[in-house]
């Protein structure tokens, strides 16, 4: 009894060996989820999307690709903008201004009425003197009264007069000659400010070589406002002096009533009437490889996206600005994908320096 016990235990013992050795022979690739009958792979699968066209690299993406990747792009369009930042300024608050206005229009208005009203005392006060010098019962009395009613008018006259000028000085003091004048002129160019029709920029600009003097004309970029590139012209200097921006300071003019009060705002010198177009290109379009700015174009003739060098290109508070050349106006730049294009035109060279 105990040798056939003795047989079984051994003849299970050589069953469950021989089934480990199988298990490792033949199931190891099964093991780990790897179909035995398939080869594992050193090396992955790359689809390569580029194209030399011309002996240039192009980009030929599958429709289908290119929507999965969410690629999009659109046609660049031209800026009044091609200098370097000026400097920062601020859209002024004129309820100050408005307010001085109003106060001026009040007391010019009681002027003219006071003055109204004494020139009628005066005419009165000479007929009371006829009727004396006639000895027809007005008395000397009557024409003491009415001469101190008419020194009255005139202390009162003199005191809004006073009121006028203070006013007149404040507004000189704190904006300058031209709004005191704009101030006492109802056709004053300015009082489309006042009535809100145009805006005052206060704009510093730091002095250097190349900006020996104010230019005339400038662009504004706002910061808050949903509106695009504003025109403005130079109105004068500005007695404004803002602590926190190093430079003069002037007042410029814009063309509408387009921004908000309050808000800061970056300014640029307006193009001259040269032949040269300049580009805004948008910040999500630029890449940088190599210590160079790139973009990419989509070639409308075939879609292919193609890099263009953005050489020469200087920030802008909305994008980067570019002299047109190899990238056209109404060309198609990339504004989402950039990237990734760039990193399908090299996707060998960076697939072998992540292996190394």
């Amino acid at each position: 009894m105990n040798n056939k016990t003795t047989i079984v235990i051994i003849t299970q013992t050589l069953i469950i060996v021989v089934l480990i050795w199988i298990i490792i022979l033949l199931g190891d690739k099964t093991i780990i989820g790897i179909n035995p009958d398939e080869e594992e792979s050193d090396e992955e699968v790359v689809i390569d999307y580029t194209t030399i066209i011309n002996g240039i690299t192009q980009i030929k993406l599958p429709s289908s690709v290119e929507a999965n990747s969410n690629i999009q792009y659109r046609p660049l369009e031209s800026t009044q903008i091609n200098q370097k930042k000026l400097n920062y300024g601020l859209v002024q608050n004129i309820s100050q201004l408005t307010k001085a206005k109003t106060n001026l229009a009040n007391i010019n208005h009681q002027i003219e009425k006071l003055n109204h009203q004494l020139k009628h005392e005066k005419n009165h006060l000479e007929a009371l003197k006829v009727l004396n010098a006639d000895d027809k019962n007005i008395s000397d009395l009557a024409i003491n009264t009415k001469q101190i009613e008419i020194s009255d008018l005139d202390n009162e006259i003199n005191i809004h007069v006073s009121e006028k000028i203070n006013i007149l000085n404040m507004v000189k003091q704190q904006w300058g000659e031209v709004f005191a004048d704009a101030l006492k002129n109802k056709n004053h160019p300015l009082n489309k400010i006042l009535k809100n029709k145009n805006q005052l920029i206060s704009l510093s600009i730091t002095q250097g070589d190349r900006e020996q003097t104010p230019p005339k004309n400038i662009v504004i970029i706002p910061s808050v406002s949903s509106t695009s590139e504003i025109k403005a012209k130079l109105l004068a200097r500005s007695p404004i002096v803002d602590k926190s921006i190093i430079g003069k300071n002037f007042f410029y003019v814009t063309n509408n009533n387009k921004l908000t009060i309050g808000e800061r705002i970056s300014a640029y010198a307006l193009k001259s009437n040269s032949n040269q177009t300049f580009l805004l290109v948008p910040n999500s379009s630029v890449i940088w490889s190599n210590g160079q700015p790139w973009g990419y174009v989509r070639i409308k003739d075939n879609g292919n996206f193609v890099r263009r060098s953005l050489q020469g290109m200087h920030e802008a508070e909305n994008g980067w600005i570019i002299p047109a050349g190899k990238i056209k106006m109404d060309d198609e730049i990339v504004t989402n994908g950039a990237q990734l294009l760039l990193s399908e035109e090299f996707k060998y060279q960076i697939k072998n320096e992540n292996e190394d």
